[in-house]
């Protein structure tokens, strides 16, 4: 039963009228004579108030008013909130939707695809578990609206670049997921980066001076051909 609510219930009604009794009159748990007016098998009982006999309704669960003939409609109105503000589907049923029903609690939640448990106050989406979780190495965070899931990949994991975002079935609805963190990122030992660095740096300055040097015989060759032919 959710704890913000506080509903009326036959038992609850039958105490009403018997602290009512105590102080303006007295009821006999007699059963009343033809002039019984009490609707949906309510038992009805004698009365003295004020002095005077009248007819009391003990209503069946499921039923209250005078004569027991409206029906308990927790969903809309036969609730009470700490806040006023709080309507009774939000009170009862939180992120769902509250159906009134015909038996003992009287209600139930529809909590649709993306909300769990009696009263819809558990979030239940493919973030909120981590077995449920499309990220892979990453951390899962859900749209609502939109009904997207984004992630945000570990350190030592990237998303697979190649990979588009991928359409699931949640609980009858569709939702998009973006590309998971599939992908390990390989880091290389710092020492063996610095080798290769220098490694790199030496074959550059062979090149640069092989090619110096080629082009200085090349300009020599012209020259010495030049001056010979003058």
């Amino acid at each position: 039963m959710n704890s913000m609510l506080i509903r009326w219930s036959w038992r609850a009604l039958q105490a009403a009228v018997i602290a009512i009794g105590v102080r303006t009159a007295r009821a006999k748990d007699v059963e009343c004579n033809g002039s019984n007016v009490c609707k949906n098998d309510a038992k009805c009982i004698k009365g003295t108030v004020a002095g005077k006999q009248m007819n009391l309704c003990i209503c069946p669960p499921g039923f209250t008013g005078w004569d027991c003939s409206i029906a308990i409609d927790y969903c809309n109105r036969h609730c009470r909130s700490y806040s006023k503000d709080v309507p009774c589907q939000m009170a009862l049923c939180n992120h769902g939707t509250c159906v009134n029903q015909p038996d003992y609690p009287f209600y139930s939640c529809n909590c649709g695809a993306f909300y769990t448990g009696k009263n819809c106050e558990i979030d239940y989406n493919p973030c909120s578990q981590a077995h449920t979780n499309p990220c892979e190495h990453g951390d899962c965070t859900f749209v609502r609206g939109t009904n997207q899931v984004l992630c945000q990949c570990h350190t030592g994991w990237t998303i697979n670049r190649n990979q588009q975002f991928i359409k699931l079935n949640w609980n009858g609805v569709d939702i998009f997921v973006s590309p998971p963190c599939s992908g390990r990122i390989v880091l290389q030992n710092p020492q063996r980066s610095q080798r290769n660095h220098v490694g790199a740096k030496i074959v550059w300055y062979i090149v640069f001076f092989f090619s110096l040097a080629l082009l200085l015989w090349m300009l020599g060759s012209m020259l010495y051909n030049y001056l010979a032919r003058s």
